[in-house]
């Protein structure tokens, strides 16, 4: 699937979007956010195209926890969408295949939803974290409006690959909407309230949009962005000959995503108290990678995929908006 051939253009009218909630059920910030639009739709409603607004994976919401069978985030690649014996493996597959229905489909050159916006939440200190697709113009030019809006907003891109296992790859564009730090089962209210906030200018974004486009006003400029990009490299935590959890992370990584991370800067603490430290080499990086940012540092659900924190580099990213926006 040729993935920018179906995107929302810049220059195209948006005329439905998504915003879902409870894709992991335990991520409580975007659960009740969710459904405080639910309950008050003229807050998402808008005139020129359709808001639609609901939970993803009710079962995992009513248990408190981030799935039941299988992480629902890792279910939307278009092979396990089309895979009739796997998309029905799990209880969370097979909720994938009707939001997919819903959204989508995946597979279908015009999906039903034109933007796709997945709340989350992170135990991690990310603030308010806005992850899209490299090539999804349209995504970091509302991303770019956020940032203006809120100096807590960063824009990270999803790796480089043929396809993505997430929620809002399955609609024309999207986000991953992350906020943290939030527990598990918690309400954050300054996230809560922030989100709130840039969801709804972010619709008014899209109305404005959508008023310039059947007005005729097309002149573009090209703006710059900084990004945050994955290198691919997650950092275990430290282990046993076992394979047990022997460490935690160092109280000076603790809470600083998106810092730098240099060359013997500590990342660990054992539990008998030896500091490891960062080592370019030992953690993988490339040879001539420049500098390095931590990232989902001491993120709770990741504990049981062995990742500590996971680098990624910054760049830039220069796209075309709306002149007049």
């Amino acid at each position: 699937m040729d993935w920018k051939k179906r995107r929302t253009l810049p220059s195209s009218q948006v005329k439905r979007v998504a915003i879902v909630g409870g894709t992991h059920g335990n991520e409580t910030n975007g659960v009740y956010l969710a459904r405080h639009f639910m309950r008050s739709p003229d807050l998402v409603k808008r005139p020129s195209f359709e808001t639609e607004v609901f939970l993803s994976n009710e079962a995992a919401v009513k248990q408190n926890t981030r799935y039941v069978e299988e992480d629902l985030n890792r279910c939307y690649l278009l092979a396990d969408l089309t895979d009739s014996a796997k998309a029905t493996a799990s209880l969370e597959r097979k909720r994938a295949l009707e939001v997919d229905r819903r959204l989508g489909p995946k597979s279908a050159a015009e999906p039903r939803c034109d933007l796709v916006i997945d709340l989350h939440n992170t135990t991690s200190a990310t603030d308010i974290a806005l992850l899209m697709a490299p090539d999804d113009d349209f995504a970091h030019e509302l991303g770019h409006h956020l940032m203006s809006l809120d100096d807590g907003v960063r824009i990270v891109n999803w790796n480089t690959q043929p396809d993505w296992a997430l929620c809002p790859s399955v609609g024309r564009s999207g986000m991953t909407f992350e906020v943290g730090a939030c527990p598990w089962g918690c309400i954050v209210p300054d996230l809560f309230q922030r989100s709130q906030k840039l969801l709804v200018a972010l619709l008014d974004y899209v109305e404005a949009h959508n008023g310039r486009i059947s007005a005729g006003k097309v002149a573009r400029q090209n703006v710059t962005v900084p990004v945050y990009r994955s290198l691919g490299i997650s950092i275990d935590y430290p282990r046993t000959a076992d394979g047990d959890l022997d460490g935690m992370v160092h109280p000076d990584l603790q809470g600083r995503d998106f810092g730098e991370i240099k060359e013997g800067d500590n990342l660990f603490l054992t539990f008998g108290g030896a500091v490891q430290k960062f080592n370019r080499k030992d953690h993988k990086v490339p040879d001539g990678q420049g500098s390095v940012y931590a990232m989902f540092v001491n993120e709770a659900a990741y504990y049981e995929k062995k990742v500590a924190l996971m680098l990624f580099d910054k760049s830039e990213k220069t796209f075309s908006k709306s002149a007049s926006a």
